[in-house]
């Protein structure tokens, strides 16, 4: 009788020994999935952050370069305006044929700078895509990593 009242204590020390481990590992767990969602919550902010300031550079630059190419073709419509195509030497004629098939030549321009541009805006979301799958494959293998191992119950 007296060994069961022995044995039975013991098992009941065992008990709440493994009881508080599991308690103190579950706390560690959540603490380090809360820590990690933390950092991933600043990253994810940086990340937003960084983009805002990629994306205002790139809208300016590109205004930039539309108010410039538009400014030429202004002045390239200007010019053909101005040609007079009825009269002068067959030189003066022959110069400005060739102004206005410059000025045809500026619209294939346009188009080509669209086509062009188009591309660059499509490669930028697709770098965005990939740098935020490369963020959660990050976080993710970090998460991994601190993940605390199994309960392992001792067998004495």
């Amino acid at each position: 009788m007296e060994e069961k009242k022995v044995l039975i204590d013991r098992v009941g020390e065992k008990h709440s020994e493994y009881v508080e481990e599991m308690k103190s590992q579950e706390d560690f767990f959540f603490d380090q999935i809360e820590n990690i969602q933390k950092a991933m919550e600043e990253k994810e902010a940086e990340f937003d952050e960084l983009l805002q300031e990629e994306r205002a550079k790139f809208e300016k630059l590109l205004q930039e370069e539309r108010a410039k190419f538009e400014k030429l073709l202004q002045e390239e419509r200007a010019k053909a305006r101005h040609c007079d195509g009825g009269s002068g030497t067959t030189e003066n004629r022959r110069l400005r044929k060739e102004q206005a098939q410059h000025f045809i030549n500026c619209h294939v321009v346009v188009e080509e700078f669209k086509a062009e541009r188009d591309e660059l805006i499509k490669a930028h979301e697709k770098k965005k895509v990939e740098l935020q799958k490369e963020l959660d494959a990050a976080l993710t293998a970090l998460m991994e990593k601190h993940m605390p191992d199994t309960f392992q119950a001792s067998s004495s």
